[in-house]
């Protein structure tokens, strides 16, 4: 005889506790309609003369115990309850005289049979044992509602983690891009990995200012947003020209930039490198007024100062982190800024004497600098031509 397999919808323990469905096996038919008659009044049940009868009616209902006689023509009853699948909650009792002990006993062992009636049964004794075994259905069926219900419970927790480990790390990225969008990446780096970023000291840096000349009548001609569309139009093409010369944008002050060439990588063209970007930035706003004066807009007039001396830096803040840089240096290149002219490209002596042999410039005059007397400037013409 084939395996039983069976398929059919879940019911709840309270439902089949209500009425308990049971199945007699017996091969006498007086036999089975004296059980029925004794016990119908507590449980619903079904009776079948033979194992294949008795798989047809398990097939279509959902029983809580099955009783089989051992002895049947065709099978046994402890081949028929082997032939159920392992996975079915019917609990198994079997009838038997004492002749087959042996085979019983080893039904028992492995688990097909959870215990033995002898025959001739007494109703009182075998309703004890009866509801005895009902009760192990209802708890066979409780835990393993309960084991179903604590799987998913436990997906959803894996799902849930799985869920926010995802979101955690994605933040993760967010928070590195918008370091790396306001710190050097070294910086950004050992920010992440210490919690604390260490000052650097540089020998040679070239530091660049820009600044706008007339702002404030410019920005009084322009609404909020217009102002700021337009300042933001100018330091995004600034910020390109930097990236293009892997130099480090410090900060924007109002309508004024600041960047450095030599940090926080250190390079020997750096002062090469800030002077071209500091004449493409001229080029961009030169290329800006063009369209302004085609507008009726009053045209952006730029001065850029360039410095080359030694700098420190490093990160300041706690809540909003600042990568900056200190020194004469800074001061230096603010001042030769503001002592520029509007179009021009004004460098100290330092830088033009690093530059000098790249670019074609021409000595301007001297301004008095701070603790360091007068330092010669010179305007930036434009590239050597070689």
């Amino acid at each position: 005889m084939e395996n039983l397999i069976i398929d059919r919808p879940e019911v709840s323990s309270d439902e089949v506790l209500e009425k308990p469905n049971i199945l007699y096996i017996d091969d006498e038919q007086d036999n089975l309609l004296v059980f029925k008659a004794a016990f119908r009044r507590h449980y619903k049940v079904f009776t079948a003369l033979s194992g294949d009868e008795g798989m047809e009616i398990i097939r279509a209902n959902d029983i809580c115990l099955v009783i089989t006689d051992q002895r049947m023509p065709g099978m046994t009853g402890v081949q028929f309850l082997k032939n159920l699948p392992d996975e079915l909650e019917t609990i198994r009792m079997i009838l038997t005289g004492y002749s087959d002990m042996e085979a019983i006993i080893e039904a028992i062992n492995t688990g097909k049979v959870y215990r033995y009636i002898t025959k001739p049964w007494d109703k009182e004794e075998l309703k004890i044992t009866i509801d005895n075994a009902l009760e192990a259905f209802r708890l066979r069926r409780t835990n393993k509602k309960l084991l179903f219900e604590l799987k998913e419970a436990n997906e959803d927790l894996e799902q849930k983690v799985e869920d926010r480990t995802r979101e955690v790390n994605m933040q993760k990225v967010e928070i590195e891009k918008l370091l790396l969008n306001i710190l050097p990446s070294e910086t950004a780096r050992e920010l992440k990995e210490k919690g604390f970023a260490t000052p650097h000291f540089y020998e040679s840096a070239t530091v660049l200012f820009t600044d706008f000349v007339g702002f404030t009548s410019i920005a009084e001609s322009l609404s909020p947003q217009e102002l700021v569309n337009e300042l933001n139009s100018c330091f995004i093409a600034f910020d390109a020209i930097v990236e293009k010369y892997r130099l480090e944008k410090i900060k924007t002050i109002g309508d004024a930039y600041m960047c450095a060439g030599g940090l926080p990588a250190k390079t020997e063209t750096h002062a090469t490198d800030v002077v071209q970007a500091g004449l493409e930035i001229l080029q961009y706003v030169q290329q800006l007024n063009i369209s302004q004066l085609a507008r009726g807009l009053e045209p952006w007039k730029i001065r850029v100062g360039i410095h080359t001396g030694p700098v420190v830096a490093g990160v300041v803040g706690r809540k909003k982190f600042v990568y900056d840089i200190w020194g004469d240096a800074v001061n230096i290149a603010s001042r030769l800024e503001s002592c520029g002219e509007a179009g021009r490209l004004n460098i100290s002596t330092s830088t033009y004497a690093l530059v000098q042999h790249h670019f074609s410039c021409f000595h301007r005059g001297k301004i008095q600098a701070k603790n360091k007397g007068e330092i010669d400037m010179y305007f930036v013409e434009g590239k050597l031509v070689v």
